[in-house]
């Protein structure tokens, strides 16, 4: 059977895309899919689509595209309707595209992927095909006049599928459509590749998109309620979108800076979610709820808001998570504070997440989608003389739930770390032949001067599906070599040229016991760091940290007109008494202002920043001054602060410090502003690690 998607854009970013891209995956195990995009705007799919299915575009917006700028496109599309929410980005040009795509196309099934595409699938693809309209919005979510032009079209549709029972409910009831079957069969959700949560960490996970719907600012505040209650806990947010700023407003707002981290995007996101103990879904709605399996599928017990259609078919009530009512702060706190109070109750609750999340592999999906094709046809012979049953499967043999990539380029490296130091990456690669590829770590300097290669030995293991598994192991001996830096991970054979691998997995969650065991007891020598992560083209590299000497900020309070700091001592030297907190302004006119610090046992330290001279004394209307400790008064050595040694990487990102604001008490010799003017000061922590703070006038 050949079975050909038909989606809107395959190389974006989107829950619809990754629950297509598992169900085609599923599929081709033993069918010929391919995934037909209509609109191309990157050069590759930001999700990992394997060679066995045909990806291809319709239209091509990539720069320099002919396609851009042909004959019709600036003439509305006479097939999509106007209250349709991709409206706009169709046209007369992309009708007569997608239309003589389905009239050409050679699939037994074609499966249109939302409403306006459902539209083209039923009244244009050819007769010898089957129709199947996938809806993964909630019904009543969909514009009247959109449902109402479904009304007219969907009868010629073979099947309807939601993905949810309630949601097919819905639609039968509300846009009934005579003779045809709407089925409610979920998304499908991978089993994770990486190690379950023990929920032993104290962290609550959440993740989607920052939008409205996803009542983030209730999740933060239900946090906020039990900060004081349980203050060595700690929420992660991961998601990009136009709510970010209110949030982050908010976060300062209710002093969880530090506490509650907006993380950005992620992925694969699931070895975040094995890092928690916890994972929260505040959704006023939603379609489904993929967030919610995926944390079950990584053992986590989960407190969902009791929102329309999806959560209450997935969860069960005091089983695997709590069901909590929609909209309220006071039941997501009361979810949120029974799991944190009760590990026994949280690893029982994981390990029902963990075994009822089952049903949700792309495996147990595919079949119901197989049996629903052959359902399908059954009733299309019946009532079509000539139509021909496509046949069950075209592959045979043992099933191979994957392939190996068509190059290496198109690989990925899943990295494992430990809290002793090691790293241990694995790609999956296409048959090796002559060449012997091997991992190599590649200097990226900063300053211009690069450090030699490090090739790393390097396993090799052919496997059943016709592909190569590397394996190589970075030991903490190896940060002699690699010492204070940025590294790429590539992969290098003879007469061949270096590939830089892109990131897979990153499984850091032991560097989170790393980093609390070093606060607890910070090291009397040297320290070593590694720490994974991708750069934002998705490629793979190593931040490696190698000091003698470090101060690490473990805490940064703003509040009530002061800026106060706490942090650790590592290395041979103690903080003596009388040691000092320095900052210091960056530039040509440069100027330092030091205050005792308060000495906390052998290694830990906490001072107030001296914010009134850092105001009197400014020059700019933006100034920068960075953070030193002087460890001891009588040796003038100083040692950078830093928030460097955490599991991920954007730490600037992720703890945004509120800005205190402040009146000098001199007259400033800055001219231009009167002396009375509050002046901002906010605490950051660079891209490089370092804490510093900005003086602002605005």
């Amino acid at each position: 059977m050949k079975i050909s998607f038909l989606i809107n854009n395959i190389y974006g970013i989107g829950g619809t895309n990754r629950t297509v891209i598992n169900l085609a995956e599923a599929l081709s195990v033993h069918h010929d899919v391919e995934i037909v995009s209509v609109f191309r705007r990157a050069g590759a799919t930001k999700f990992e689509i394997s060679p066995r299915v045909t990806v291809r575009a319709l239209v091509d917006l990539r720069p320099g595209s002919a396609d851009k700028n042909a004959a019709g496109s600036d003439e509305p599309s006479e097939v999509v309707p106007r209250q349709e929410e991709f409206y706009a980005q169709y046209s007369r040009f992309t009708d007569d595209r997608i239309i003589r795509e389905l009239q050409r196309t050679t699939a037994d099934v074609v499966v249109g992927t939302r409403p306006s595409l459902n539209l083209f699938v039923a009244a244009h693809t050819r007769d010898g095909a089957l129709r199947v309209a996938q809806e993964h919005m909630t019904h009543l979510a969909i514009p009247l006049a959109v449902r109402e032009e479904m009304a007219r079209v969907y009868p010629r549709l073979d099947a309807i599928t939601t993905v949810t029972e309630a949601d097919a409910h819905s639609f039968m009831e509300n846009t009934p459509i005579p003779g045809i079957r709407v089925v409610g069969i979920p998304n499908s959700v991978p089993e994770p590749s990486v190690e379950p949560s023990d929920c032993s960490r104290k962290i609550v996970v959440s993740a989607g998109r920052m939008h409205e719907i996803k009542r983030y600012d209730l999740l933060i505040r239900a946090f906020g309620q039990l900060a004081d209650e349980f203050p060595d806990w700690q929420l992660r947010i991961y998601g990009d979108g136009g709510e970010a700023a209110k949030l982050r407003a908010l976060v300062s707002e209710l002093g969880l800076t530090g506490r509650a981290l907006l993380m950005g995007g992620f992925s694969p996101i699931e070895s975040e979610w094995a890092k928690g103990s916890i994972a929260a879904v505040t959704s006023s709605a939603e379609s489904f709820g993929m967030t919610l399996v995926e944390a079950m599928r990584c053992g986590l017990p989960v407190v969902s808001t009791d929102c329309p259609v999806g959560p209450r078919e997935i969860l069960s009530d005091g089983e695997d998570g709590f069901l909590v009512p929609n909209g309220e702060v006071e039941g997501i706190t009361w979810g949120l504070r029974r799991l944190m109070a009760d590990e026994p109750l949280r690893r029982t609750m994981g390990a029902a997440a963990l075994r009822n999340a089952a049903r949700y592999d792309p495996a147990a999906v595919a079949d119901r989608y197989v049996k629903l094709f052959e359902d399908a046809a059954r009733r299309r012979a019946t009532a079509q003389r000539g139509y021909r049953t496509p046949a069950a499967a075209h592959r045979s043999g043992p099933v191979r739930l994957t392939v190996p990539p068509v190059s290496l380029g198109a690989a990925t490296v899943d990295v494992v770390t430990d809290d002793a130091g090691w790293l241990r990456l694995s790609a999956d690669g296409p048959e090796e032949g002559r060449r012997r590829w091997q991992f190599v770590l590649r200097h990226k300097p900063a300053d211009g001067d690069r450090r030699p290669d490090l090739p790393l030995r390097t396993s090799r293991k052919d496997l059943d599906n016709g592909g190569t598994r590397y394996t190589a192991v970075v030991a903490p001996s190896a940060l002699d070599e690699l010492g204070d830096g940025r590294w790429q991970v590539t992969m290098s054979a003879p007469k061949s040229s270096a590939v830089h691998m892109k990131a897979g997995v990153r499984d850091t969650r032991a560097l989170v016991d790393a980093r609390a065991r070093l606060i607890a007891r910070p090291p009397a020598g040297p320290i070593g760091w590694n720490l994974p992560y991708a750069q934002p083209n998705g490629r793979l590299m190593l931040r490696t940290v190698v000091r003698d000497e470090h101060a690490e900020c473990t805490h940064v309070e703003s509040a009530d007109g002061g800026i106060t700091v706490r942090g650790v001592l590592t290395g041979g030297r103690r903080i003596e008494p009388g040691a000092l907190f320095i900052v210091s302004r960056r530039g040509r006119h440069g100027r330092t202002f030091s205050v005792p610090v308060e000495v906390l046992g052998r290694q830990a330290f906490r001072a107030e920043a001296p914010l009134r001279h850092v105001v009197d004394h400014r020059l700019e209307r933006w100034e920068d001054w960075d953070w030193w400790l002087q460890p001891d008064p009588f040796d003038r050595r100083k040692v950078r602060v830093c928030h460097l040694l955490e599991d991920f990487p954007d730490v600037k990102g992720a703890y945004v410090h509120p800005s205190v604001p402040l009146v000098g008490d001199e007259a400033s010799p800055y001219a231009v502003v009167h002396p009375a003017r509050p002046v901002w000061v906010r605490p950051y922590c660079s891209a490089s690690g370092a804490m510093a703070m900005n003086v602002v006038d605005r």
